[in-house]
């Protein structure tokens, strides 16, 4: 009885080895660049597809999340100004609305919204320590008790947009 208390107190004390921390870039700066926004809005995509819309300043409030974010987590303190202090470049490339989900009149019920920014995080040399495209994601229905307006569900796709952003520069995987 006794040997399998203490095996028990060690597997407990020792855990599974699975953490969220251990941030390489701990205890340096970031500097985040205002987030710039490429959508072609006149692309042909856009022009024939009478139910896209366009997210007003959406790089705008991308930005202030993302320092929202960044403050919010702790392991890259954010700075305005540093010679030494990493570097955080993003453009939003795309926004797409699709529909998941219809009615029996073929109204829309559901709908998801997607957001790609392609961001580039580099070294005080200039150096890319990460160069890709994350894509936020997010679903609403616009019709029954769990509805919400499309200007909500932006600020939730913004969210987790910007969540994953910190993730990928953050966590080490």
């Amino acid at each position: 009885m006794n040997k399998i208390l203490v095996l028990l107190v060690f597997f407990i004390i020792s855990g599974c080895g699975y953490t969220t921390s251990g941030c390489m870039y701990a205890g340096n700066k970031i500097i985040i660049e205002p987030v710039v926004n490429k959508i072609k809005i006149t692309s042909e995509n856009r022009e024939y597809a009478g139910y896209e819309t366009f997210p007003i300043l959406i790089e705008n409030k991308l930005t202030n999340t993302l320092v929202r974010k960044f403050n919010s987590d702790g392991n890259l303190k954010v700075t305005s100004q540093d010679f030494r202090a990493f570097k955080l470049n993003c453009a939003v490339e795309n926004y797409n609305k699709e529909s998941l989900r219809y009615e029996r009149d073929n109204d829309v019920e559901e709908q998801k919204l997607r957001l790609n920014v392609h961001i580039m995080f580099v070294d005080s040399q200039g150096k890319s320590l990460q160069d890709k495209t994350i894509q936020g994601e997010t679903t609403y229905f616009l019709t029954g008790v769990n509805s919400k307006t499309e200007a909500a569900a932006q600020e939730d796709l913004i969210d987790d947009t910007a969540r994953r952003i910190v993730e990928s520069i953050v966590e080490e995987w």
